[in-house]
């Protein structure tokens, strides 16, 4: 296998939600830390959410800096259109060695342009969206990523399960009923899925652990 190993990690409801219930995320960040991975994948619209959730000033430009911001996996962010427009804020966070933006042919270049002057790397692949299964083999030979965690909402979970790009599914099941419209895993098709694992764990949450199996088709992103 040319690319990484990839892992989507999620809390959901009963019902199959993202949001709209209360989330133990010392629990869930407890399980993620233990799953092993030198990438961790997101998507733009996650990390703007985050942005606006902490105050986050997206305007202005971030200073330009070379090399690793500091240890740990590498963050990963899908970003065609060029939405995230800063990075500062993440690079400065202890989670992570450094952030990689994944934009296509079609992403604007004065974005590029901006990203290239605060020493932020772009990868290019795809024409209108982020080739997904390119953008992964380049991860894995540029920067020697064998494994990724995925932590995003369903539209890129749905993409990665529907063009065969993952190998498990980590799901958290919290005791609530959310009601919402914000799926596991959106437009996903149907995947196969084995169950390789179950865990109850505090407060009434149960973890499910399958083995996904899924045709290749060919790869988008945000």
């Amino acid at each position: 296998m040319d690319r990484p190993t990839v892992v989507i990690h999620n809390t959901i409801s009963l019902d199959g939600q993202l949001g709209g219930f209360p989330v133990d995320e010392g629990l869930y960040y407890e399980l993620a830390a233990a799953i092993p991975h030198d990438a961790v994948l997101s998507g733009s619209g996650t990390m703007l959410a985050a942005a606006r959730a902490q105050g986050v000033d997206l305007t202005g430009e971030d200073v330009p800096r070379a090399g690793p911001a500091g240890d740990g996996p590498l963050l990963v962010v899908v970003d065609s259109r060029g939405r995230l427009t800063r990075l500062d804020w993440l690079r400065d966070l202890p989670f992570w060695r450094d952030v990689v933006i994944l934009g296509s042919r079609s992403t604007p270049e004065p974005h590029r342009d901006r990203l290239r002057r605060a020493g932020v790397d772009c990868l290019v692949t795809g024409e209108d969206h982020a080739d997904l299964g390119a953008a992964l083999t380049e991860l894995a030979a540029r920067y020697a990523v064998t494994s990724v965690r995925v932590d995003a909402g369903g539209t890129l979970n749905g993409h990665l399960l529907r063009l065969g790009l993952v190998d498990e599914l980590s799901v958290v099941v919290a005791p609530h009923l959310a009601g919402t419209a914000a799926p596991l895993a959106a437009a996903a098709g149907t995947p196969r899925l084995t169950l390789i694992g179950t865990d109850e764990l505090r407060a009434g949450q149960v973890r499910l652990r399958y083995a996904v199996s899924a045709p290749s088709d060919a790869a988008r992103g945000d």
